[in-house]
């Protein structure tokens, strides 16, 4: 089969066909294809492609945002595989600044709050693990780490490194205790599907970190203004499904989880800093932590 579209004829969250249309602009607009044209290197086939539009429908039962339609599995494949520019993605990791890894280690410290047992004891899948730097990180404190990836790149980077990358997910049971997934589920045809999968798969009291790009204020950006490539949580192709908090912890709500507050980590020294980030963390941002 050609690459071409696919329709998603409901609301992948809640399977409501009650939506509206927040933007629907043809791949051949000038604009839009020149972004395309800029992003992706040439890479895309855009001729190819004319007869699709990238349309953002906004759910009227559950608010959630979502591109319909989007690429086939034969496009997806090609826009991970060909159009996507690795050197540039693994470049970014390879030149990115001491803050980025001292995220990491927040969250990975952050996850040994809830976990209970050793490190050594606590098995954590990073799903969508990138180039393999989180589970670096993680391994780094001990933890059993297994990073799952499609690209084939990313994994033999991962592996270089020393990460433990499995090529497919085991069978239904009690496997991990923590399954990491940072910006991941805005890509995933069928988030809800795959989030339930994953949750199949984890130990009964396991936690979930799930971290996308927050899509608060795209509604009205987009009732009140033309579409701009600044809006990356609805990127054409690849951002595919746009979170806002409510909706995120609605969407894990689904699969059967809640989300988890972690304890105050304020200190003397940043102290207003420090409230500002706990009430961000709390109320504003889509990137919360959940339980089985």
């Amino acid at each position: 089969m050609a690459i071409g579209f696919q329709s998603r004829g409901h609301c992948p969250l809640c399977q409501s066909e009650n939506r509206n249309t927040l933007l629907d602009i043809a791949y051949t607009d000038e604009k839009l294809a020149g972004h395309i044209e800029a992003f992706y290197q040439g890479k895309v086939p855009l001729k190819r492609l004319k007869s699709g539009s990238y349309r953002v429908l906004h759910c009227q039962d559950c608010y959630f945002i979502y591109q319909d339609p989007i690429l086939n599995h034969q496009g997806m494949q090609a826009l991970y595989l060909d159009w996507v520019d690795h050197a540039a993605s693994l470049n970014k990791k390879q030149q990115a600044k001491a803050r980025l890894y001292r995220q990491y280690a927040m969250q990975v410290q952050s996850l040994a709050f809830l976990l209970p047992n050793r490190p050594d004891q606590v098995c954590i899948l990073d799903y969508g693990m990138g180039w393999g730097y989180w589970s670096r990180m993680a391994q780094a404190h001990g933890y059993k780490v297994y990073g799952y990836e499609l690209s084939t790149q990313r994994c033999e980077h991962a592996r270089a490194m020393g990460v433990d990358v499995i090529e497919q997910l085991p069978e239904a049971g009690e496997h991990y205790d923590c399954i990491y997934a940072n910006q991941v589920f805005e890509h995933l045809p069928d988030p809800l599907g795959s989030l339930q999968s994953l949750c199949a798969r984890l130990k009964p009291g396991g936690l979930v970190y799930i971290r996308v790009p927050d899509g608060r204020g795209i509604v009205d950006w987009l009732d009140n203004r033309d579409w701009s490539p600044e809006l990356d949580a609805i990127h054409p192709f690849e951002h595919i499904n746009c979170f806002t908090r409510k909706s995120l912890i609605a969407f894990a709500t689904r699969a059967g989880l809640k989300p988890v507050n972690l304890p105050l980590r304020l200190n003397w020294g940043s102290l207003w800093g420090g409230i500002q980030r706990e009430i961000a963390d709390r109320y504003l941002t889509t990137h919360i932590l959940f339980t089985k």
